[in-house]
């Protein structure tokens, strides 16, 4: 609609395994034939969708409560200025953390909040069209929280330091994570081209 914004909200983790950077094949642009690694993360859900009630807020998934919205534009300031606050959201990525790695990619039996180190860095917000499927070409206002995750279990660090070869996940060192060019890496049986979604890590 006119006047209207798309708004996503999620966290970003420089996941590290000792001195390497854990990335993970991205399972949404992976299904349309894009092979992109991303850092672990995803969408920050609201416990009680009544605290957006000011903002006048769509929700693309009332059910999961992700904080992934259409507002009119005019509200979008405010939003950002209760973003901020940090309160009455998620606050840390371990819902995410768990799914990707053990849910989804199948990299860890089991994991739980004691099992990490996560240390809140920044927030960077970015303005572009989304790749996200469903949603794709639609220009989209990001809000992205940054979090430094360490494993505090030697049983993790030690399964992260050795991933299944079809999990998807990849280890990078900082200047390979900070230069994000593309690789030439095996997936699904064939040497891809593989885009490293890794510029709001650094920023």
């Amino acid at each position: 609609m006119e006047g209207e914004v798309r708004v996503s909200c999620g966290s970003m983790c420089r996941l590290m395994v000792e001195e390497s950077y854990l990335l993970l094949l991205n399972r949404n642009r992976r299904r349309k034939g894009i092979y992109e690694l991303s850092p672990v993360g995803g969408a920050i859900q609201v416990q009680n969708v009544q605290v957006l009630a000011p903002f006048e807020v769509r929700l693309e998934n009332p059910d999961i409560r992700d904080l992934r919205f259409s507002m009119r534009s005019e509200h979008l300031d405010a939003f950002g200025v209760w973003f901020r606050k940090r309160k009455e959201r998620e606050l840390d990525p371990f819902r995410e953390i768990r799914e990707e790695l053990v849910d989804e990619s199948g990299v860890l039996a089991a994991l739980c909040p004691e099992d990490l180190r996560m240390d809140f860095v920044k927030i960077v917000q970015d303005s572009k069209q989304t790749m996200r499927q469903g949603k794709t070409g639609i220009f989209t206002h990001y809000f992205f929280e940054i979090f430094e995750v360490r494993p505090r279990s030697t049983d993790v660090l030690l399964r992260l330091k050795n991933p299944p070869l079809n999990s998807g996940v990849v280890l990078l060192d900082e200047a390979t994570a900070r230069k994000g060019e593309p690789l030439k890496l095996r997936f699904d049986g064939e040497e891809r081209t593989v885009g490293l979604n890794t510029s709001y890590l650094f920023l």
